[in-house]
């Protein structure tokens, strides 16, 4: 069957290429917000008609050298936001501001305009090939690429690609899985379910404290914080520790659930129970999204108990 997998890596844009990023997503949040606000007072109005990212462009010229199927993908993340509004799946839209630490914007292939050359990617309005860190292959045909930034520093790209999947062998197994704080499942002697980041929380904690202190040497100094370079030197470090937390995690469930998926055709669920530890319950509800697309995908069935 076909199914829609998405693929992320890190960019390392030039200067020119990170200045055409930040460009794009403050165009996308501008479209967005001018059309919330048109939709807010058309609400009250009823011969007034529906306005589009190219009619913004007559009045604003500057959206006219962006790209322009990230102002359509705007207009499409806000027409599915008050979809959701109004189904009582969320709250009322609220204007995006460029103070949020993550900025991002979709564009879309066509016609190759997406693609992978020699290690780098190609993307719409950019002349210039993006390096990346490539570490897999990319597979099936890309339907869409959504760049994304935190603080406007650390950039990556995610791609949206429609590919072919075959069935997984039937095993005839059945599996009941149960959330455990210390080690996410209640399974043992099933499959290695020991997963452990004791060294690497020492090391945050130890980096944060040192973090602290070069805080407090700059306010004796009175330095500002974003002045003081060892502070900012250090506030990065315990950052990027926090991000290889964090992607060692996600790499564990990703590893963990298709080992399950691989080992059963009938899953069992049951919700999180008990205190935090190692794991918590957010991390549980990440593992069944995974088990669910993943038994999907390869022929598999999952339950999921309600209490």
């Amino acid at each position: 069957m076909k199914v829609l997998k998405a693929y992320k890596f890190r960019l390392y844009p030039t200067e020119e290429q990170r200045k055409f990023f930040v460009e794009t997503f403050g165009c996308v949040r501008f479209t967005y917000n001018a059309l919330l606000k048109y939709r807010e007072q058309r609400e009250s109005a009823t011969d007034s008609k529906p306005l589009t990212p190219a009619a913004l462009k007559c009045s604003y010229p500057f959206l006219k050298e962006t790209d322009s199927l990230a102002l359509a993908n705007a207009q499409r993340n806000l027409d599915r936001a008050f979809r959701n509004y109004y189904a009582g799946r969320c709250g009322h839209p609220k204007l995006k501001t460029k103070k949020n630490s993550w900025q991002s914007y979709t564009t879309n292939n066509q016609q190759g305009t997406i693609r992978i050359v020699e290690g780098q990617l190609k993307l719409p309005k950019l002349k210039s090939l993006v390096p990346l860190k490539l570490h897999r292959e990319v597979k099936g045909k890309i339907r869409s690429a959504t760049i994304s930034a935190k603080n406007l520093r650390e950039f990556s790209v995610s791609l949206l690609c429609e590919e072919e999947v075959a069935p997984l062998p039937k095993t005839n197994k059945k599996i009941a899985l149960h959330f455990c704080p210390e080690h996410l499942l209640r399974e043992k002697g099933k499959f290695d379910s020991v997963f452990s980041q004791e060294p690497l929380l020492e090391k945050i904690v130890r980096e944060e404290r040192r973090l602290q202190r070069r805080q407090k040497s700059a306010q004796r100094r009175k330095v500002e914080l974003a002045a003081a370079r060892n502070y900012q030197k250090q506030k990065a470090r315990v950052a990027e520790l926090h991000r290889h937390k964090r992607a060692r995690q996600q790499n564990y469930l990703d590893e963990l659930s298709l080992q399950i998926v691989e080992g059963y055709d009938e899953i069992f669920l049951y919700p999180a129970r008990g205190l935090r530890g190692n794991f918590s319950g957010s991390d549980w509800q990440h593992l069944l999204q995974k088990i669910q697309y993943k038994a999907h995908w390869y022929g598999k069935t999952v339950s999921i108990a309600t209490s």
